[in-house]
């Protein structure tokens, strides 16, 4: 059974990525791959190759199509902005490269983009939202993940040794291209991970 098709609205959630050049795209897709390869990680190889601007949030009954209308007016005035590699971003769900920072310092263009885009979004989250509190709760790092959710600390020092020879993009490179997707799961209360697919719904590509 086709995924989108057997879900229904009240089992999807919502997101906004920026979506880095082909290049940067392509050598996290290596990764991935090999990571599901030769350690079995699955998780982070359902999504896109995406750096985060507003994560997972259910929506209200609102119609969809008035929160594209409002992003589709924020960037149409949205110049691209660049983006630096700032090393690892390690937690305890996983390991993905830190983009939130130019010079050790928050990269200001993209900070002011993310507060645009979740002031859009805000109203629409719905009031039993499952990932309000971890998505705008913390301070937002952005990041490109190579491995969560499935893989466990035990094994984190094992898998950067061996990313050692792996393709880690270092370059910065221009954020101009963007996706606003819809999600879904069997099961967003358990690991909803095993069981994600995603439609895209609108992208955008920024012009100097």
């Amino acid at each position: 059974m086709d995924g989108a098709n057997h879900h229904n609205h009240i089992d999807s959630r919502y997101a906004f990525y920026l979506i880095p050049p082909y290049a940067v795209s392509k050598a996290i897709t290596e990764i991935h791959t090999m990571l599901r390869k030769q350690f079995g990680f699955t998780a982070a190889d359902r999504f896109q190759v995406h750096a985060t601007i507003k994560g997972f949030y259910k929506k209200t009954d609102s119609p969809v199509t008035s929160t594209i209308a409002e992003l589709d007016t924020v960037m149409a005035q949205q110049r691209p902005f660049p983006i630096h590699f700032s090393g690892f971003r390690i937690d305890d769900i996983g390991i993905g490269l830190n983009v939130s920072n130019i010079n050790g310092k928050p990269n200001a263009p993209l900070h002011q983009f993310r507060g645009e885009i979740v002031d859009i979004i805000r109203p629409t989250i719905a009031p039993d939202c499952d990932f309000a509190a971890s998505d705008l709760g913390p301070t937002f790092e952005a990041h490109l993940t190579l491995a969560f959710r499935d893989i466990t600390p035990s094994i984190y020092d094992d898998v950067l040794a061996w990313l050692e020879d792996a393709p880690i993009p270092t370059e910065p490179f221009i954020a101009k291209d963007f996706h606003f997707l819809q999600i879904f799961c069997d099961d967003w209360s358990g690991n909803w991970w095993e069981t994600l697919s995603w439609k895209l719904l609108k992208t955008w590509h920024l012009k100097a």
